[in-house]
């Protein structure tokens, strides 16, 4: 099985297919029957646990139970959307939509994967984060969900209480636990790598997040700006 390449042709055509059934894909279903929007929304929920169950496998059952529970940022959101495409609360939505755009986003342009397609982990990684923010776009879609900016605010507070609750589950697992990545960087060639050595780059990916969760929100920003006029 070839290594896992950024740059190689078959992770860019995949990933921009996944980008397109994340922009595209919800617009079909306005104004479509709810028996089709729900035939969809149990489809993105079903492939999401999918997912979960064979990461856990993966990594919990082959390699050690540690590695396997769902603490990982892109665990919460996928949680988050499928409550949200259950429930409609908002406040589901909106962890979706931040967490998952800067988690999930970037685990599909930088997937952690050791092997390249047609590797069968790194495709069920590929749609199982498409997956989250197909809900998330969803949401926006078809529900008409919308974040603000006091929401940015908010979500950045939950996350951080979140991320101190995090490290200390991982001081407690011990080795080999590495969830939100706060004790090594993540593996392969990803934006962490130009940061710093740990434990400082948990910094680095804090203010990254910060940063990110602004960045996300700035073309709302600027529609209400024009709006306005």
């Amino acid at each position: 099985m070839k290594e896992f390449d950024l740059l190689d042709p078959s992770h860019i055509i995949f990933a921009l297919i996944c980008i397109g059934i994340i922009i595209f894909l919800p617009r079909l279903f306005v104004g479509k029957s709810d028996v089709s929007k729900n035939i969809l929304i149990s489809a993105i929920i079903g492939l999401m646990l999918i997912n979960h169950g064979m990461d856990f496998y993966k990594e919990g059952y082959l390699v050690h139970w540690k590695l396997g529970l769902p603490l990982h940022l892109c665990d919460f959101s996928s949680a988050s959307i499928i409550l949200h495409l259950i429930t409609k609360k908002r406040a589901f939505f909106l962890f979706a939509f931040f967490a998952g755009f800067s988690g999930a986003g970037m685990a599909i342009i930088t997937p952690d994967s050791t092997y390249a397609f047609p590797d069968i982990h790194y495709i069920r990684h590929m749609i199982g984060h498409a997956m989250i923010l197909l809900g998330v776009t969803y949401a926006m879609i078809v529900d008409g969900q919308r974040p603000y900016i006091k929401d940015v605010h908010r979500v950045l507070f939950v996350l951080s209480i979140f991320l101190v609750v995090i490290y200390i589950i991982n001081h407690l697992l011990g080795p080999p636990a590495n969830y939100w990545y706060v004790a090594e960087k993540p593996p392969g060639l990803n934006v962490t790598s130009l940061m710093r050595d740990e434990p400082y780059h948990m910094i680095d990916i804090y203010l990254l997040a910060v940063f990110v969760c602004y960045l996300i929100y700035l073309p709302y920003f600027i529609q209400d700006k024009v709006k306005q006029k």
